[in-house]
């Protein structure tokens, strides 16, 4: 009988704290949403009537599902991959967290790694500059033309995010600091508008937005 009770609190515990966690999530998005209708209802004139179609919240999964923007990171990854590979052909020693991760990333892309890539990337061409300085080695071409194809497939994905209202050079949708949004929206039933809106996650206070 005691197991038994001690069963049924343990899962009331469970249970209630699930449904803790999930209330606070709902309501944490109610409150973006609420900020954003909020902000398009004060700087619109009273005669003009607004009707929200859709939010989106924009993380890591909806930028995965953006398929111009994969097939970019795609092949950015690839050329990584085939970077390292020439480099570990030097006999450079060189280890980067960073893009051992994206490296190793198939189906759920962290896209908001690609400021950190950027920079790991930079540390592995100086590794192999100063492996072959000290070997007295001349610089290969095909490394160099795989350092120009990682510049325009950075180039791609930045513009792709730019979409988004977001840039490959400082990106981050851990959602620590910032929350980006992305709302459907009709004025007066015309044709439907689309706006990247950008809040401070502890004030809700809009600090960007863009119509896309």
């Amino acid at each position: 009988m005691n197991k038994t009770f001690r069963k049924n609190i343990l899962l009331a515990l469970v249970l209630t704290t699930f449904s803790l966690f999930s209330c606070d999530r709902r309501n944490d998005e109610d409150r973006f949403q609420a900020e954003i209708r909020y902000f398009i209802l004060e700087h619109l004139d009273n005669d003009i009537a607004y009707n929200p179609v859709r939010f989106q919240r924009i993380d890591n999964d909806f930028l995965s599902s953006d398929m111009t923007l994969m097939t970019s990171v795609l092949a950015i990854q690839d050329t990584v991959r085939t970077k390292v590979n020439m480099a570990l052909n030097f006999s450079v020693e060189f280890e980067s967290p960073v893009i051992q991760a994206f490296l190793s990333m198939e189906n759920n892309f962290e896209i908001d790694l690609i400021d950190e890539l950027i920079l790991e990337n930079v540390k592995l061409d100086n590794a192999l500059k100063a492996k072959l300085k000290s070997s007295q080695s001349t610089f290969p071409e095909n490394y160099r033309a795989q350092q120009q194809l990682f510049n325009d497939q950075l180039f791609d994905i930045n513009n792709a995010l730019s979409h988004f209202n977001l840039s490959a050079y400082h990106i981050d949708l851990s959602g620590k600091t910032s929350t980006f949004y992305l709302h459907e929206y009709q004025l007066n039933q015309a044709q439907s508008i689309t706006t990247v809106f950008e809040l401070n996650t502890e004030s809700l206070e809009v600090l960007s937005f863009k119509d896309i």
